[in-house]
């Protein structure tokens, strides 16, 4: 029989009323999921939608503060578990075509976008809800009866509890547009007071540490080279979480430069430092291995099957691929019948012959030239990127898990909860005092650039932001750095 979610009336109205206006995927999954929590308060404590009160209000909030909903979606997985048939011992093995992941790695379903054009708006919207709840629930085989979620003694903070007050509050304001019945007003729903966070940014000295450590910490190569890549990027550009996961292949290249689109759908520009192209120079040495599942990465090398690659000095002749000194040649034994040659029109090189001409983002021929022979894993996958080999990647993403499923299927990549459970755990082992996250690499970046005189309307564009006041709460001077600055500054020191 059909077990049905625990959802408000509407629900799958208003997130694709939500999808509708523009709001990322992301965005869309988490109010699914405040929404759903509140959707499961009602059912277990018997209230009704359109009788609940600003009492049940006042219940749902220490409903939340004490943990009690991750108790309760426990349970709710359990019985659905059970009427279904479905095991749910811990580290059961998926089917075949399942899309459980291993923990270990973090590895996380991208819904896919790909919609037949014949399909109809129906079926289109019931994929995407499917996909919205699917996240929302996670996999049913993944938790053992009986079991309580890990967390389960940890009730929300106050900020989290506001945060899904908030989504109540928008589903409620909502139904007031569309002409709904609504049991309160959205404005009657009051948010808890919220302590404010004395954040802080651990030692610029620590947060090298922790970037250097998986090279110390991971025992599997592939780990150590990714993950060092990922915190390298992440205090490199000062991007979120989200963007950084969600980066792809093609959107990175010798020129250092990135363009992604962030929070808000805003698009941005940042920059890798000489340091962090290394690294991730290094770790393409292995991502470019994985293609496809019919791919041995233990064998394949990451250039391309039947074809000559070559990374190309532009001192010979001009408009062709012709070898120089700097040159290097890559074979791989394959397709007799690809007999395709690149020549300098398809890999951007500008037919004028100066050197000084900007040849791409733009670097001159010289700088190019110079890049590709240090970073020849990036002038590899720019090769890629121009011979559309990168269509033959069955993930397109940048930073892949290594285990749970086959490696590179589509639309695979690392979860963001993941690669902070790992910078958890490094800040652990490192003994770092001051609570250390993504996002606290993120604030690094701030504190350290401002600190070594960077403007604060430079720091608010790298970091995306519409305000400067936002960007402010990002710098967070050291007291180290206050005194320093109070010896040198004052006008009577």
């Amino acid at each position: 029989m059909e077990y049905k979610f625990p959802k408000l009336p509407d629900q799958d109205d208003y997130l694709l009323d939500l999808q509708n206006n523009n709001y990322s995927m992301r965005t869309v999954y988490n109010y699914a999921r405040d929404l759903c929590i509140f959707a499961l308060f009602l059912k277990t404590n018997g209230y009704d939608f359109m009788n609940f009160d600003k009492k049940a209000i006042t219940m749902y909030k220490g409903y939340l503060k004490n943990g009690d909903h991750l108790v309760d979606l426990n349970r709710f997985r359990e019985d659905v578990a059970r009427n279904a048939g479905i095991s749910t011992e811990m580290g059961s093995r998926p089917s075949k075509g399942s899309r459980t992941n291993e923990a270990d790695e973090g590895a996380m379903y991208i819904p896919s976008e790909e919609v037949e054009i014949d399909e109809n708006v129906r079926k289109r919207s019931e994929t995407y809800l499917d996909d919205v709840y699917r996240k929302v629930y996670g996999t049913l085989g993944s938790l053992k009866l009986g079991s309580t979620h890990p967390d389960a003694s940890k009730g929300l903070d106050a900020r989290s509890v506001n945060r899904m007050l908030s989504a109540l509050r928008s589903y409620l304001k909502y139904r007031i547009e569309f002409d709904l019945d609504y049991p309160v007003a959205p404005d009657a729903i009051k948010l808890i007071k919220a302590d404010k966070k004395n954040k802080g940014v651990a030692e610029f000295d620590e947060l090298v540490a922790l970037i250097e450590c998986p090279m110390q910490f991971e025992a599997d190569e592939r780990v150590a080279l990714r993950n060092r890549a990922m915190l390298e990027l992440l205090f490199s550009t000062g991007m979120r979480i989200s963007e950084l996961i969600g980066l792809d292949l093609e959107n990175v290249g010798l020129s250092g430069k990135l363009y992604i689109v962030g929070k808000g759908r805003k698009g941005r520009f940042v920059y890798l430092t000489h340091r962090a192209m290394y690294w991730i120079d290094q770790y393409l040495g292995i991502r470019l291995r994985y293609v496809d599942e019919n791919v041995d990465p233990e064998r394949f090398d990451g250039k391309m099957p039947g074809q000559k690659v070559k990374l190309i000095s532009f001192g010979t002749k001009k408009g062709l691929d012709i070898e120089g000194e700097e040159s290097i040649e890559l074979e791989i034994d394959g397709s007799e019948n690809n007999t395709d040659r690149e020549t300098s029109q398809n890999i951007g090189v500008s037919r004028g012959g100066d050197d000084s001409k900007a040849f791409t983002d733009g670097m001159s021929r010289a700088e190019y030239e110079k890049r590709a022979a240090e970073f020849q894993n990036l002038a590899l996958l720019e090769n890629h990127k121009r011979t559309n080999f990168l269509a033959k990647f069955t993930s397109p993403a940048l930073f892949i898990p290594f285990s749970g499923g086959r490696n590179g299927r589509r639309g695979r990549r690392l979860s963001t909860n993941h690669l902070q459970e790992k910078i958890a755990a490094y800040r652990r082992r490192l003994g770092i005092q001051v609570p250390t996250s993504a996002h606290s690499l993120r604030h690094g970046f701030a504190t350290y650039l401002a600190e070594n005189g960077a403007s604060p309307a430079a720091i608010q564009v790298l970091l995306g932001h519409e305000s400067l006041q936002t960007t402010t709460r990002y710098v967070h001077a050291s007291d180290r750095f206050a005194e320093e600055t109070h010896k040198e500054k004052h006008p009577l020191g």
